[in-house]
């Protein structure tokens, strides 16, 4: 009895008012979490991959053992001097978010919009591939043919090369029917303005020696821009209409691609949305850009939204979810690749959950990339109006793969070495790539500097005794020595391309 007693009074009407109040704010706190859990919507979920992305831009090598620097993307636009980029990422097969940065030309304040116009490059080519496997599809081409039989306003010339193999429309598409020139140079506005056929010919005012094969069909495989200007052409003959007009109905039109064309020269009311070309000094193409008239190699002009569209439907329709073009069986092949990474119109690489496939575009003045991973449902289209573009893709590559969590776009991780201090002295000097282009190379603690004529002076880490690379941007630098051992010159590699300097102090 007395313990009975006991608990009544310490179950007061005070106590029970003190229970309940801590109840309530208990209560409250796990309301506010809830609510504040609920205000994190899909659009603030997407807002904040967005923001991720413009303020986390990665370098190509980040040192072992240290957090990554992240750098912002209009920061990254000054250094690089690129007046104007814009971006679409692709998440759950749709298009995440889309913007645009920066200037239409470097000498006006007009803003880049979502809807201005790029050239696309090179990314005319799996448009261009996916227009002809349109027509495929509905019987009209084969792949495994002779294009001979179709071609009728110009024929690939019947020569020794040709006896054995014939060129194909699968070679063309991935690379394999070996014409040469590999590159397509474009036109400026002050220059007369060839045919296509005038380009393929050789004939002025087109630069020679005009399209031929350099080697035996379906040999080895070799990018070329002549084999889609030759597929420009078959596509004209075999429906009698330009190559605009036969894109725009087949897939531009179908894909809803409506910032899109082919169209050379651009029409005035397309022009008023296309920005300007930029050179890797920083001053606009003259004219705005030069013009290509072999536009399925290279004379697109889009948006990344529209060409985040073309990205998705190939996605889709590989997967099965589509027909709106091509059967999936054709956007399978084109996602199936040959001798490592040339599928039809795309380059695809790795395998599974991680194969993704792209497409590098490089036109005077303008730079820019597509990317994309059918399994994940993701991917991206970066395009920018200047030639240094290549550099700053790259980090923004880097830093949307960081964000969606990609397998690949990740930074090399380099150890950071420190050499016997007695080694770095003897790369101090003056190496001449040509009389007008001097790097000068000094010595600092643990690092050189290296200081290009009319360039800003850069750090090289030490990779190994010969071997120095830099992190912004990525270059690799590798001293030659003579048999005395004495350094003689040195190899630059940057973007794939090797230029020499030979050490004249």
């Amino acid at each position: 009895m007395v313990s009975i007693i006991h608990l009544q009074k310490q179950f007061t009407p005070h106590s029970r008012l003190r229970s309940l109040s801590r109840l309530f704010v208990a209560s409250l706190i796990l309301y506010l979490i809830f609510i504040m859990a609920a205000c994190e919507t899909p659009k603030s979920r997407m807002r904040q991959r967005m923001k991720s992305v413009e303020n986390g831009l990665l370098k190509a090598a980040v040192f072992k053992g240290l957090e990554p620097e992240k750098m912002k993307l209009a920061e990254r636009m000054q250094y690089y001097r690129v007046p104007g980029v814009s971006i679409a990422a692709i998440y759950k097969n749709k298009i995440d978010w889309a913007k645009a940065y920066g200037a239409r030309n470097a000498r006006f304040s007009d803003p880049v919009l979502s809807n201005s116009l790029f050239q696309a490059a090179a990314l005319s080519q799996p448009v261009a591939a996916l227009t002809a496997l349109h027509f495929v599809e509905k019987g009209r081409l084969s792949l495994d043919s002779d294009v001979n039989t179709v071609l009728k306003s110009w024929k690939v010339p019947e020569s020794p090369l040709t006896q054995r193999n014939k060129v194909t429309l699968r070679r063309i598409l991935n690379h394999s029917a070996l014409f040469i020139p590999a590159k397509l140079n474009g036109y400026p506005q002050s220059e007369d303005l060839p045919s296509l056929r005038m380009i393929l010919d050789g004939e002025k005012p087109s630069l020679p020696p005009g399209v031929h094969l350099a080697g035996q069909p379906g040999a080895t495989y070799s990018q070329s821009d002549a084999g889609y200007a030759v597929l420009q052409q078959l596509l004209e003959d075999l429906e009698g209409k330009t190559f605009p007009e036969i894109v725009d109905e087949a897939v531009l039109q179908p894909l809803g691609m409506r910032n899109s064309t082919f169209e050379c020269p651009l029409p005035s009311v397309v022009e008023e949305k296309a920005v300007s070309g930029h050179t890797r000094e920083g001053a606009p193409v003259e004219g705005g850009w030069y013009r290509y008239p072999a536009a399925a190699a290279s004379g697109l002009w889009s948006t990344p939204s529209d060409l985040a569209l073309f990205v998705i439907k190939v996605m889709k329709t590989a997967r099965g979810e589509s027909q709106k073009v091509v059967s999936p069986a054709l956007a399978q092949a084109m996602l199936t690749p040959e001798d490592g990474i040339h599928g039809l119109g795309l380059y695809v690489e790795d395998a599974g959950d991680s194969l993704f496939f792209h497409m590098w575009g490089s036109n005077k003045g303008y730079e820019c990339i597509l990317v994309g991973y059918p399994v994940r449902g993701e991917g991206a289209v970066v395009m920018t109006n200047s030639e240094n573009g290549y550099y700053i893709i790259h980090e923004i590559l880097r830093g949307i793969s960081a964000v969606y969590e990609w397998p690949h776009f990740q930074p090399e991780v380099k150890t950071l070495y420190r050499l016997d201090a007695s080694i770095y002295p003897q790369y101090v000097g003056k190496y001449e790539v040509n009389p007008d282009y001097i790097l000068d190379v000094a010595h600092e603690d643990y690092y050189l500097v290296i200081t290009p004529t009319g360039q800003v002076p850069t750090k090289f880490y030490a990779q190994g005794l010969t071997v120095f690379f830099s992190t912004d941007p990525y270059i690799l630098i590798r001293f030659a020595k003579d048999s005395a051992g004495k350094v003689t010159g040195l190899v630059l590699n940057q973007r794939g391309q090797s230029t020499e300097a030979k050490k004249i102090e």
